[in-house]
């Protein structure tokens, strides 16, 4: 960490990138090699700066999940903060999802697990809507209660990197293969709604211009150009490499700390750890702007 005529700057890599980026407006600590940062310097109670704005935004395409800590927001200050980058996306899975939405702010979804819960929201590896024909771009995550003595962490982990590290022969396999993305697998069973879509198995991130992997255990039901037992084994080879520590981290949640992660190129894990006690905390999405990709 560098400091610069008083003002807080940090120099990092981005992943896969040899140029090293300055920040002169926030601190930006890297949490592994391959995948998320600690922002700070900023306060997002607040209205940012153009200049705050254009950071953070080359910061989460440097490091796929962004965190901020001992920020308590309202409800406004979450929108707000997702308007930045782009339009808030209505979460397509109906009302039989884990989390409920909030009256008033149709966009914001409230996550509250205790005692009585019978799941919570991604206890298995996923992109955010994935069966959304346009997926959300980003996620924005405040937690706002977590459980005592720890728990209830979130892993993240480099769909970027597990795309590199695949064999050359298994990337020409899966060059120019879909995969149906299905909303009934990872939502409850008594939604009202299971969307569903097709993406490339193998997509270019528009931003970072990166392949990647998009496919996930909780969404993709199978690959439609193969037979079914050959998509099956494939895609279970694919979920275990994606979950692989290597390009993985986890975060430790603290009070009113926020997640802000780029599902075009990350998956996550909620891990459910804490029962019978209470974690609450909002969701929103960025509405994406244009469909997956073939690389």
């Amino acid at each position: 960490m560098t400091q610069i005529a008083g003002e807080a700057a940090s120099e990092v890599a981005s992943p896969g990138a040899t140029e090293i980026r300055a920040y002169d407006t926030i601190t930006v600590t890297p949490c592994t090699p391959h995948i998320g940062a600690e922002i700070g310097n900023i306060d997002l109670t607040r209205p940012l700066s153009n200049r705050q704005v254009e950071e953070v935004h080359d910061a989460i395409i440097a490091h796929g999940v962004l965190f901020f800590r001992n920020q308590k927001i309202d409800f406004e200050a979450h929108e707000r903060f997702v308007r930045y980058f782009g339009e808030p996306h209505i979460h397509v899975g109906g009302k039989g999802t884990a989390s409920k939405g909030v009256p008033g702010h149709p966009a914001i979804r409230k996550q509250y697990f205790d005692a009585n819960s019978k799941r919570v929201s991604g206890e298995e590896w996923h992109s955010d809507q994935s069966c959304a024909e346009i997926p959300p771009m980003y996620s924005v995550l405040y937690q706002e209660i977590i459980p005592p003595n720890g728990g209830g962490d979130t892993m993240f982990a480099s769909a970027y990197k597990a795309y590199e590290e695949l064999s050359p022969s298994m990337k020409t396999y899966l060059e120019g293969k879909t995969a149906t993305h299905d909303g009934a697998r990872g939502f409850d069973k008594n939604a009202d709604v299971y969307p569903t879509a097709v993406h490339p198995v193998v997509v270019r991130h528009p931003e970072s211009g990166r392949k990647l992997l998009f496919v996930n255990r909780e969404f993709t039901s199978h690959i439609n150009e193969v037979p079914p037992a050959e998509s099956r084994h494939v895609l279970e080879f694919l979920y275990e490499h994606i979950s692989r520590p290597h390009w993985s981290m986890r975060f430790r949640w603290t009070p009113h700390a926020i997640a802000f992660w780029d599902n075009r190129c990350t998956q996550h894990f909620a891990i459910w750890d804490y029962w019978p006690n209470v974690r609450s905390g909002y969701r929103m999405f960025v509405k994406g702007t244009e469909r997956p990709k073939a690389a």
